[in-house]
């Protein structure tokens, strides 16, 4: 009888040892599967300066242009996309060869901002932040700091922006 028991608590070792480590076969890469992107950057976006026009399209004065900022190419995970809207910019030109950008993505949560000639100041239509015409905090609203700013340069006669996505809601800037 003693070896009988012996033999059958083996046997069902065995079986659940047997089991146990093929389900750690299986479990394993579907795991990895499912939590390989948590922890990855999947999507990627220009590092490079992108390209939004002529200088000369902007004259020299205090009035904003607004911009959409196109990436050529955008890379995620599974695909390459072509001309993909970033988002929006604010470009003034204050003398021949100084541009200013700041972005058009309100620091509150995201909403587009827009510029009203009028009252000379940005708005965000959303939660009625507003800023000065430089795009300094007005004090009214939610957003917690001045509109971003991005780097602009002029090359060979170009516009050369740097699109940065800042965190939301903070009233520090700190990239996304």
């Amino acid at each position: 009888m003693g070896d009988e028991s012996d033999r059958r608590g083996f046997l069902k070792f065995a079986t659940c040892a047997v089991g146990g480590g093929l389900g750690l076969v299986i479990a394993a890469p579907a795991l990895r599967l499912v939590t390989a992107p948590a922890s990855a950057t999947t999507v990627t976006t220009p590092k490079d300066p992108i390209d939004v026009g002529a200088h000369e399209r902007l004259p020299i004065g205090p009035g904003w242009q607004k911009v959409s900022v196109i990436a050529p190419v955008v890379n995620d995970a599974w695909t390459t996309a072509h001309d993909v809207v970033l988002g929006a910019a604010w470009l003034r030109r204050q003398n021949a060869q100084q541009v200013q950008a700041v972005s058009a993505v309100c620091p509150h949560l995201g909403c587009a901002v827009g510029y009203d000639e009028s009252a000379k100041s940005f708005l965000c239509p959303c939660h009625n932040s507003r800023w000065n015409a430089d795009g300094q905090l007005a004090g009214e609203g939610p957003a917690k700091r001045a509109l971003d700013p991005l780097p602009i340069e002029i090359k060979d006669g170009r516009l050369q922006l740097s699109w940065i996505a800042y965190k939301l809601d903070s009233a520090t800037r700190e990239p996304a």
